[in-house]
């Protein structure tokens, strides 16, 4: 009995010690006004290792990058536009942050029209995901928030890639409305009959929103736990039960609350401001990278009966990448302001574009057969960033080649050779059911330089110089490109005084998506695909040598 509760309880401990939970705290501070503006003050703190440091180093970079920063405030206040169905405006000075362990964000924003007027009731009104009481507009928007929700959970689930990681998001919404104010009910917004004081949505392996409402005396105060992980969501994976999940989204704090101010008037209240997501939305996003690079690698070495081998293979290099990704969500209308979800088709494209010199020095002292292989290099240059409501998301380049070396010479000798490649390739990997790809490729050479070997002597020599171009969400799931450039040098022994010599080449394209989080499981639950896609092999130089 000792033995099995011992062995239980390490197998407990293991699963706590090799998970890891981040947490996420929100405060939201509204002071509503009697014109119906308000200031929204929204505090956000992140712990947990290695996620303060992201969040830190995203804030630095969107700050002070124009265009960073206009995505991060579409993304922002699109959430806002969805609760309230007015837009909130900030500018780079009402953001501040800080990172000691925890980071820390804070942004200060104004929005106008927070608060409406219900004639037939002669009374103020202020309501989350109420769209304007207009049906139309909530066919149009609903699926929008439903596909942000979606969107956003599918970035946090590759950040913590297995349901064993998980990210925690407490958040506290506190609205205060103006001096004077009587609050006279609660109501929901959509079917449900009864006051609103509790939601819960269910997504499926653990994945989960929680939330509690209590009034106050002058508003409201609403509290949320949201839980999610890298598990599979399976009630929204099944598109019949995903009907069952978005009726729960839709009515999650969804409420209005009406109330009475002597000091306010109908007439002087502020407009509400649209949105650009109510007329442009898109779930694809596309990224452009660039980079040049020369390295150099030298295998040294000796065998016995001390035969040295010097081979230096080198690499010129200049890529320029275009990379989109692509989420379609497919919608079936149940009923009234009722849908059921599937993933119509994700779509990740890449386009490199890659000039290459390969290029190999040898000189051997005697007879030989040997094969050499080592990283040449590994670049990761800085991330490209973008936001999904207020989640960073970074896109990460890397550019990994290595080197290998086959010699095998009759004699000591000493030579070099080297060619210009060029190759550009458009590919996408497309889920829609099933995975495929399409692809278009060319390639061309140009410069073959094989330089005159030192003494008639017969030898083979092939460099593969492969490289794996990845761009990975979080360096954890993306698409990838691998190129397989060579040269193989040939001598042979003709004539008494002649050495003739052919120089090959070519290239091998592979490529595919690595997976993880709620998206692998939208998509057959593969950790990975992976396409061989074209092999090119061309006589770059034929000729001989007299000695």
């Amino acid at each position: 009995m000792f033995r099995r509760l011992m062995f239980v309880v390490m197998l407990l401990l293991a699963a706590v010690l090799f998970a890891t939970q981040y947490t996420r705290t929100i405060t939201e501070k509204i002071e509503v006004y009697h014109d119906g503006l308000a200031i929204i003050t929204r505090q956000e703190k992140i712990s947990g290792e290695d996620l303060p440091k992201f969040y830190a180093d995203y804030y630095k970079n969107m700050t002070v990058d124009q265009k960073l920063f206009d995505n991060f405030l579409y993304e922002a206040t699109k959430e806002y536009y969805f609760l309230y169905g007015t837009t909130p405006g900030f500018s780079v000075k009402d953001i501040k942050f800080s990172a000691v362990k925890i980071f820390t964000a804070t942004i200060v924003m104004k929005v106008e029209g927070l608060v409406g007027y219900d004639k037939d009731k002669n009374r103020f009104v202020i309501a989350r995901k109420g769209f304007g009481n207009d049906g139309k507009l909530v066919d149009l928007l609903l699926p929008k928030y439903f596909e942000s929700q979606i969107e956003e959970n599918i970035f946090i689930a590759s950040f913590l890639r297995s349901e064993k990681n998980s990210l925690v998001t407490e958040r506290t919404v506190e609205l205060i409305l103006p001096e004077g104010s009587k609050l006279e009910e609660i109501s929901p917004t959509f079917v449900s009959k009864t006051e609103p004081s509790s939601w819960y949505v269910d997504f499926g392996a653990g994945n989960t929103y929680k939330a509690n409402l209590k009034k106050t005396e002058r508003g409201f105060i609403l509290k949320e736990t949201m839980v999610i992980n890298g598990g599979t969501p399976k009630n929204l994976l099944d598109e019949k039960s995903s009907e069952s999940v978005l009726d729960s989204l839709r009515d999650y704090t969804a409420f209005q609350i009406g109330f009475f101010n002597d000091r306010m008037k109908p007439d002087s209240l502020t407009k509400p401001i649209e949105h650009k997501v109510k007329s442009d939305f898109s779930g694809s996003w596309t990224f452009t990278a660039s980079q040049s690079a020369q390295k150099t690698l030298t295998f040294t070495t000796a065998t016995n009966p001390s035969v040295q081998l010097t081979a230096t293979p080198k690499i010129e290099t200049s890529l320029t990448l275009q990379v989109s990704l692509l989420i379609d969500h497919g919608w079936v209308k149940t009923g009234t302001f009722r849908w059921s979800w599937r993933l119509r088709r994700f779509e990740a494209s890449v386009s490199p574009t890659v000039t290459i010199k390969p290029s190999l020095d040898i000189s051997v002292s005697g007879t030989l057969e040997k094969t050499l292989s080592a990283t040449l290099f590994s670049y990761k240059p800085a991330p490209i960033y973008f936001s999904i409501s207020f989640v960073p998301v970074w896109i990460q380049f890397e550019l990994a080649v290595d080197a290998g070396v086959y010699v095998k010479f009759s004699a000591g000798l000493s030579f070099g050779v080297s060619s210009n490649y060029s190759h550009n390739a458009s590919l996408r990997f497309t889920y829609d059911g099933r995975w495929d790809y399409s692809a278009t490729r060319n390639a061309s050479h140009s410069a073959p330089n094989f330089s005159r070997p030192s003494a008639r002597v017969a030898v083979q020599e092939k460099l593969s110089l492969p490289f794996t171009i990845s761009a990975y969400i979080y360096s954890v799931a993306g698409p990838f490109v691998r190129l397989s450039p060579w040269l193989k040098a040939e001598t042979m022994l003709s004539t008494a005084n002649k050495l003739d010599a052919k120089l090959t080449g070519g290239l091998t394209l592979s490529g595919g998506v690595q997976m993880a989080g709620w998206l692998r499981s939208f998509c057959d639950n593969l950790p990975s695909v992976e396409y061989n896609i074209w092999t090119w092999e061309t006589t770059l130089y034929q000729g001989s040598f007299t000695y």
